[in-house]
């Protein structure tokens, strides 16, 4: 058998082969001609689920070697299954989290390693860490088991997972069931008693799962649309194509439980402590803008930098608030997040270039704003109708006043299309891929542009006054100076909407 785990670590590179069970429990005394032979093999880090599936699919190749080895050296039938694989990640050794459910399966076995060529007790890393969230584990061990399943084929390469071609269902009952888990805990536990195993909402839920990856997965994903009633011949699903699906609940579920730790490890938000958001704009306007009153410009690009970093400082999110915002009257949004660097802004996930800013410091604190004049940035290249929309915008056509873009950026560098984004599949380096988790959202403003910052509560936020400031800025960026006219304005509006 080391020669065979050699031979795998050259092909697959998995990141250990261990036996377990009675051939090697006091030396083997136990195994029978009955017994099976018992592996481990803990797969390499392959963070998508595509990515194992293929991985398993070439582990069964050479599992099916091994049985036809096994059968020659014990003299065994070829129908007969002797060897049996529990193909883990490392995160399910870390957790110690088994196909049955065995407690401290990986932690306190004796196993022998393969490839080292040695006893060991328990597994490297094993019980390191744990999964806290029910569901989640459930879906780690289902995946597992799956594999398990999968990886039962015999010497002749008969599978244990047969095909499915259930009539009434479109997937097998335990992947829906695992699936709606996954729902459930992205819907924060909000459905009904017993909407964690509603198999409806499972299969709502893989039917999402592949739209979103259907630009990688179109086969499966239009046969399992057929298998919804969708329109074609419904075919059955194979064996592989029901190891990916339960790769791809396994991805979902491990989302949420790295979204989870993330939220419970966050340090708690500071609160406002009744602080009213007028208050608490007006104190970070007096350390931004010290001695300013009326309105003044400022264009020095070093000067407005430290102006604005002092503005937008952290934290911008309370326990209990969201007291700074942006607006243009009808669109409008709390401020999370704000860095600057070489006169470039990025708001939340919009990137701006600041031409000047206006301080205005008139009449009682909650009137104070910011106003922020923005030229252009370059397009980014990704769409072909940019340029066509500028010039739109220059003659005074079209249905805006001003132009951006909305694209993401994978691994911090690459620029992909907003739809792209949205599908979590791209063209990359001429190879088409998934972008999940590796993607970055940003909208990029590539004509004049301009927004105000402001307390949530300010009178300027007063909804009865959107329409008045959007004309307003609209007419600012044609060259019409009306600061003057919204500083009247907003002196006779009461305190605003948040």
């Amino acid at each position: 058998m080391g020669h065979w785990a050699n031979d795998v670590a050259a092909e697959l590179r998995p990141s250990g082969v261990y036996v377990f069970g009675s051939l090697i429990y006091r030396d083997g005394e136990q195994f029978s001609h009955k017994s099976d032979v018992d592996l481990v093999v803990v797969m390499p880090e392959l963070p998508d689920g595509v990515d194992r599936a293929k991985w398993i699919e070439r582990l069964l190749a050479k599992k099916i070697e091994l049985e036809d080895r096994l059968g020659r050296l014990l003299r065994r039938d070829r129908q007969e299954l002797i060897c049996s694989v529990v193909a883990a990640t490392a995160l399910e050794v870390a957790a110690d989290a088994h196909k049955d459910g065995t407690s401290e399966f990986f932690t306190v076995n004796v196993f022998y390693d393969l490839l080292e060529g040695k006893l060991i007790d328990g597994l490297p890393s094993a019980g390191s860490r744990k999964i806290a969230e029910r569901l989640v584990l459930g879906c780690v061990r289902f995946a597992q088991k799956q594999r398990n399943v999968y990886l039962a084929a015999n010497a002749l390469g008969d599978e244990a997972l047969k095909p499915f071609d259930d009539r009434e269902d479109p997937a097998p009952k335990a992947i829906m069931r695992h699936a709606a888990m996954v729902q459930y805990l992205e819907d924060d536990g909000d459905g009904d008693p017993g909407a964690e195993y509603d198999v409806n909402v499972g299969a709502d839920c893989l039917t999402m799962m592949l739209h979103d990856r259907r630009a990688q997965l179109g086969d499966l994903s239009r046969r399992y649309a057929t298998r919804r009633r969708g329109r074609g011949e419904p075919g059955p699903l194979s064996s592989s194509d029901q190891l990916l699906l339960s790769e791809l609940v396994l991805d979902a579920a491990i989302r949420l439980e790295a979204r989870a730790a993330a939220i419970a490890a966050e340090p708690k938000r500071p609160s406002l402590e009744g602080e009213h958001s007028t208050i608490l704009f007006a104190k970070r306007f007096a350390d931004a803008f010290p001695g300013v009153r009326g309105i003044e410009w400022f264009d020095d690009p070093a000067d407005i930098q430290q102006r604005l970093e002092i503005l937008l400082k952290q934290p911008l999110e309370f326990e209990d608030g969201t007291p700074i915002w942006w607006t243009r009257g009808n669109c409008n949004l709390h401020i999370s997040s704000a860095s600057m660097s070489g006169g470039i802004l990025v708001m939340n996930d919009d990137e701006m270039r600041i031409r000047r800013i206006a301080a205005v410091n008139s009449a009682s604190y909650k009137y104070s704003f910011v106003l922020l004049d923005i030229a252009p940035l370059p397009p980014t290249g990704i769409y072909k109708n940019t340029e066509n929309h500028i010039a739109e915008i220059g003659l005074g056509q079209g249905p805006f006043s001003y132009f951006w873009e909305e694209y993401g950026i994978v691994d911090g560098k690459y620029f992909i299309t907003r739809g792209e984004l949205d599908d979590g599949s791209a063209k990359i380096d001429g190879k088409l891929q998934s972008v999940t988790g590796r993607i970055s959202f940003r909208s990029r403003y590539v004509t004049d542009y301009n927004r105000v910052i402001c307390g949530g509560g300010a009178p300027i936020m007063d909804l009865s006054y959107d329409d008045h400031l959007e004309r307003h800025l609209n007419a600012m960026l044609r060259g019409d100076d009306r600061l003057e006219e919204i500083v009247k304005e907003t002196a006779r509006l009461p305190t605003g909407r948040f």
